[in-house]
């Protein structure tokens, strides 16, 4: 299991093992260590609204060439072999609770100051998109085959949970890779998978219930929401004069 986030209490980061109905953390990276609010102060700098804007800056990223890439990884972010990594908080504000970053240092290494929001969006913001976007995918398929390497020689499934978890252009890449043969992700990142985590900690560890693996998906994809039946549905249709075909 990774969980790559970018607030999670106090850990960021971290690698766990399961067996049966129990979940063993065995390495964890620290707040304000993340690579959560790593991609999260370049959404802002790029103008982008901080924990909203990130699928666009992820999807800025394919318009760019990766031409920050180097520049980053020699100031703002060092990554070691295992994937393991530690900001320079020389460039950032965020972990004093005032501002995401320091804007003078911020302005010198990317050649100007942020992007206002809604204003044109340029060939600066869509290269460092793409250099992050670059980055990030590197420590997430570095941590991936430290955690394989290390602990996984006879494990074959991967959970990864998370809002970086989220990064779909990664998350294919990982796949891709063939590190793990079954990469399952989980879809409800913030809040709302806390209180679902809560709930299978307590059915499993506290109540010490049995975990039974149903095939293919035991937790039904994410329709974890009401259901309607089609006359309820018909209705609201009709009530609206929507048009509409019956299968």
């Amino acid at each position: 299991m990774l969980t790559l986030d970018g607030v999670g209490e106090w850990t960021t980061t971290a690698i766990g093992i399961g067996h049966g109905n129990e979940v063993t953390i065995v390495e964890e990276i620290k707040y304000p260590h993340s690579i959560g609010m790593f991609y999260r102060v370049f959404t802002y700098f790029c103008g982008f609204r901080v924990n909203f804007g990130e699928y666009k800056f992820m999807g800025l990223a394919l318009y760019g060439k990766p031409l920050y890439y180097d520049k980053i990884k020699e100031n703002v972010i060092s990554i070691k072999a295992d994937g393991f990594f530690c900001l320079n908080l020389y460039y950032f504000d965020f972990y004093r609770g005032t501002t995401m970053i320091n804007d003078k240092k911020f302005e010198e290494l990317f050649d100007g100051p942020r992007r206002q929001a809604e204003s044109r969006i340029t060939r600066r913001e869509m290269d460092i998109a793409a250099s992050v976007q670059k980055i990030t995918e590197e420590l997430i398929i570095g941590i991936a085959k430290h955690a394989k390497e290390k602990y996984g020689q006879n494990i074959d499934n991967l959970v990864l949970a998370g809002g970086v978890a989220l990064n779909c252009v990664a998350n294919g890449k990982l796949s891709k890779e063939k590190i793990f043969d079954n990469v399952w992700i989980q879809p409800a990142s913030d809040d709302a998978g806390g209180a679902l985590g809560c709930a299978f900690y307590t059915y499993y560890e506290f109540f010490k219930n049995k975990r039974v693996v149903e095939f293919p998906d035991s937790m039904g994809g994410s329709l974890l929401g009401p259901s309607f039946t089609g006359v309820e549905i018909e209705k609201i249709l009709k009530k609206y004069d929507a048009k509409y075909v019956r299968f």
